[in-house]
């Protein structure tokens, strides 16, 4: 690269309740409390979050009573009698904590301790105490007090597996390679907590982006009680696994080789660049380094593969047999080395192993000398593959923008950096904790980048993340994948990001967090900062830290490296700079629209793209979860409903103890949902109203999960899901219901019915989603796509006229952008239209749509720009002219300095019911739109 001169609640969309049991609460603020600056500006004793053992103490500093026990004084005792003799402070003594495991650096003793109830692990609780010798100085971490839930489970992991697709997101991938590993039971976090089964779920979506997927069902009633994707790419989702399975292959057999050699070889920018290579007795030289001292001591080593354009669903956590090192038939690698991105690849690495031993004396990626693994050359359904990687157990490099994705030292150093992440703070790859994984990662990779290139920390190319993979006429300051310098604030642009997009955020809100470490690197010397942030990540971190956890654990790191009041100043403004202060979350906003119900926490935010908000005439509805039940540790989710036309009256809840209900949908005053429990899902119906007669109908029922219910008259249709079969049906009144999706292989999502036509997503095809529409006259189902071989549908609404579908691609942050179809005619392509989103490319758009009109709103336009104007925001068209006409044109919903999503829609109006975020999410509703804001 060349060189140039009062905490309110509100819950981040999910993917599951996860996101709601372990502490993922994030705002969307609008305003915060004025910041408080200064190098005394961490606190001695901070509050854990629903429990009594605190985040993080300091000023606690006393000896290991030896009396107390007679052992002999170490720190693992000191550490023990400490939590002890200050039970008022940690309140630890009834918990199950395992024995303490102990950890020194140059002679700073960390010492950890992992919780469990009953004798399950609870997921993330995770302790570290903190002493020089046996003086505890300071302790920080995640434990929790209040954990009662039953440890019997009332499913077997059997029938928890068998419930795993009920998750849509695993039905997103491709049959083919998927794999399902059970785990053993885990405790969710949390009041009570919840216990679940633990499986992962290996595969790829069917536009080759591979996919770790972590899903905990709940023990208690089946419902998958957290899912998300740890899969790490440089602009996409790191993924703990074990070491890569392969086959002995001949380039590894020591028996044919004879010894290191140096090669060269042209890196991308045309530089001529050495080579730690090995030649083989049969002449070949491959990209194999044992000049590292770790194969000294381990016989670990830095080697690079070419996958020769092998697909990359067959290369995560896996080396397939034979795969062949990178390889010349001399000491001069040819340019098809160069192409492949091998010899940047090799060089990188070399270059994150000299870092890290150089400055930390950490020997490779566990820190044990272990082999550090890449591979160059993957495809995707015989296209570029456009990311790279950290599967777990190596890197995997595709080729973006016409560049091998290995030549950026700082998308190489990224990438390794997860995997070193994953080896000490182990940082849950969700929200807050994910986007601090991200920017470590992005610190440390742009760390070595800088230095490797003699960058001045002011440079304007210096905190540019992936520039080097721009096209050759683009501007790198705008196509940069990230930019650590762009001053983004906690307090004004968080963004509040579903789990089903980015993991919550943990792309797009990881340079308010990479930023405040990054102006310390700017303020203090570079290597003092980065031993700060590193000594952090190893010592301090624990899997559910959060920003302002962070900040005190980097203060707290800082002091034990001896910092002076100058430069605990300086880490502290740079965290004031970047709004992470206590209270940041704390927001006011004033609004333009009608309160419906207060202080609600939607239900499409714990599950996944669920159906929130219905609107029929007078009476609306939403799913939401009991706030109050997750603190007890009891997974709740109820319906609320009301009436539009008396909004003083609030909302009636309909919840019932022991199940969830979801997905409501109306029809006059006539609710349905899903009813989820222990033996699956049903359609049932109530009177929206309540009284003494509103008893439960099962409109669907049977073994599988019935689920996503629309009405249209006296036509219902709804989704059973059992394993991969995902089918649609339909009951026209008291006719018998038909499945009008026989034929093996279907996996639909979104059914909508209206104006005789039943139309839904399938993700069945073999390399694409397909849009169907099924006509109730004549029977007949026509299918057309609904993306291509690197997009797929992931969401859809439909009035009967036109079908809206949200077309994502999974690579580079999911980037979406939106199909209209005309039902009469879906597979005509002159009919289809793309619909105008606020930003070039979307990410977490929803849509809502009647007969006159279609709503959207957009989380993209957040990443581009600060303040009010950026925050998602719903906006309205007339639906004829977005599909006939010149687009539409676009008008707000409303003018709120507020997070607006999740909007609802009846025919025949303008009014949109809508869940307003200002920390916390209240229901608001207005008849009609605000049109043009200042």
């Amino acid at each position: 690269m060349p060189s140039s001169s009062t905490r309110r609640i509100r819950l981040a969309a999910a993917t599951s309740t996860a996101a709601l049991l372990c502490g993922l609460f994030t705002a969307l603020p609008a305003q915060a409390a004025a910041p408080r600056t200064g190098s005394d500006h961490t606190p001695d004793r901070v509050a854990g979050a629903h429990t009594d053992v605190p985040s993080f103490v300091r000023g606690l500093e006393d000896r290991a009573a030896k009396s107390a026990s007679g052992r002999k004084e170490t720190p693992a005792l000191a550490a023990e009698e400490h939590l002890a003799q200050h039970e008022d402070v940690f309140h630890t003594k009834d918990l199950d904590l395992s024995k303490p495991k102990a950890s020194t650096v140059d002679g700073r003793t960390t010492v950890s301790f992992t919780q469990r109830h009953k004798g399950i692990p609870v997921l993330g609780a995770e302790y570290k105490v903190h002493t020089k010798g046996t003086e505890v100085e300071s302790a920080s971490g995640s434990l929790f007090t209040d954990l009662e839930v039953s440890a019997t489970p009332k499913l077997t992991s059997r029938q928890a597996q068998n419930r795993l697709f009920a998750d849509e997101s695993l039905r997103k991938l491709s049959p083919k390679g998927r794999t399902i590993e059970a785990h053993d039971l885990v405790v969710l976090p949390r009041g009570e907590g919840v216990l679940t089964y633990h499986f992962t779920v290996k595969g790829t979506q069917r536009s080759g982006e591979p996919v770790s997927q972590q899903v905990y069902v709940d023990a208690h009633t089946g419902g998958i009680a957290f899912s998300y994707n740890d899969v790490a790419g440089i602009a996409a989702a790191g993924a703990p696994a074990a070491a890569p399975a392969q086959a002995s292959a001949a380039d590894e057999d020591p028996a044919v080789t004879e010894g290191p050699v140096t090669a060269k070889g042209t890196n991308y920018d045309g530089a001529t660049v050495s080579l730690n290579a090995y030649q083989r007795a049969d002449g070949k030289v491959e990209l194999r380094d044992r000049t590292q001292t770790m194969f000294q001591k381990t016989g670990g080593e830095i080697l690079t593969y070419d996958a020769q354009g092998g697909d990359v669903q067959d290369y995560q956590s896996v080396l397939p047999e034979g795969t062949p090192l990178a390889s010349a038939d001399s000491t001069e690698f040819p340019a098809a080395s160069t192409d492949t991105g091998a010899v940047d690849a090799h060089v990188n690495a070399a270059k994150v192993y000299a870092f890290y031993k150089k400055q930390f004396k950490r020997d490779g990626i566990d820190g044990k000398g272990g082999t550090m693994r890449s591979v160059v050359n993957v495809t995707s359904n015989g296209v570029a593959y456009p990311n790279a990687f950290w599967d777990g157990t190596k890197m995997v490099y595709g080729n973006i923008n016409g560049a091998p994705a290995s030549v950026g030292l700082d998308v190489v150093g990224h990438e390794m950096t997860h995997g070193i992440t994953e080896h000490t703070a182990g940082l849950l790859y969700v929200s807050q904790s994910g986007a601090l994984n991200e920017a470590i990662s992005d610190y440390f990779g742009e760390a070595m980048e800088v230095d490797d290139e003699g960058l001045a920390m002011n440079d304007p190319m210096a905190g540019l993340i992936g520039e080097d993979l721009c096209g050759h006429d683009e501007d790198p300051a705008t196509c940069a994948l990230r930019d650590l310098s762009d001053g983004r604030r906690a307090d004004r642009d968080y963004l509040n990001i579903p789990l089903a997009s980015d993991n919550g955020g943990v792309h797009s809100n990881s340079t308010i967090i990479g930023g405040a470490m990054w102006d310390m690197r700017k303020s203090l010397s570079k290597k003092f900062a980065d031993n700060v942030i590193y000594t952090a990540a190893l010592e301090n971190f624990t899997p559910w830290t959060d920003f302002l956890q962070a900040r005190y654990g980097i203060v707290d790191a800082a002091r034990r490296l001896g910092a002076t009041s100058t430069q605990l100043q300086q880490i502290n403004n740079a965290f004031d700079a970047h709004g992470i202060v206590p209270g940041w979350e704390d927001v006011e906003a004033p609004r333009d629209s009608v309160t419906l119900a207060k202080d609600i926490a939607p239900g499409a935010e714990g599950m996944d793209m669920s159906h929130n908000i219905a609107v029929d005439g007078d009476r609306w509805a939403t799913s939401y979860v009991d706030l109050k039940s997750f603190f007890d540790g009891t997974p709740e989710y109820g319906i609320k409903t009301g009436l539009l036309s008396q909004p003083e009256k609030g909302a009636t809840d309909l919840s019932t103890p022991g199940v969830w209900m979801i997905d409501p949908a109306l029809k006059g005053n006539k609710l349905y949902y899903s009813r989820v429990g222990v033996n699956g899902a049903d359609v049932v119906s109530r009177p929206a109203g309540g009284g003494k007669n509103a008893r439960e109908t099962v409109v669907a029922g049977g073994p599988g999960d019935q689920r996503e219910a629309d009405i249209d008259g006296n036509t219902v249709t709804w989704v059973d899901i059992q394993g991969d079969e995902a089918d649609v049906w339909v009951k026209q009144g008291a006719r018998p219901a038909v499945n009008i999706t026989p034929e093996p292989g279907t996996s639909a999502v979104r059914p909508k019915i209206a104006g005789g036509k039943v139309s839904f997503i399938d993700y069945g095809g073999t390399s694409t989603t397909m849009l169907n529409v099924y006509d109730l006259a004549s029977e007949k189902l026509t299918a057309t796509k609904a993306g291509d071989l690197l997009s797929s549908a992931t969401d859809y609404v439909a009035n009967g006229d036109y079908g809206f579908a949200v077309i994502t691609n999974p690579f580079l942050l999911g980037f979406q952008n939106v199909k209209g179809y005309d039902l009469s005619d879906p597979a005509n392509t002159a009919k289809q239209k793309s619909v105008k989103l606020r930003s070039i490319i979307g990410s977490g758009v929803q849509l809502a749509v009647n007969d006159t009109q279609l709503v959207r709103t957009d989380l993209m336009a957040s990443m581009f720009g600060t303040g009010n104007a950026n925050q998602p925001k719903l906006e309205v068209a007339n639906v004829q002219d977005v599909m006939t006409g010149d687009g539409g044109t676009w008008q707000r919903v409303s003018c709120a300095v507020t997070g607006q999503m999740y909007p609802g829609m009846d025919d025949g109006s303008q009014r949109v019911v809508w869940a307003d975020t200002r920390g916390t999410t209240d229901i608001v509703t207005r008849e009609t739109p605000a049109g043009t804001c200042s």
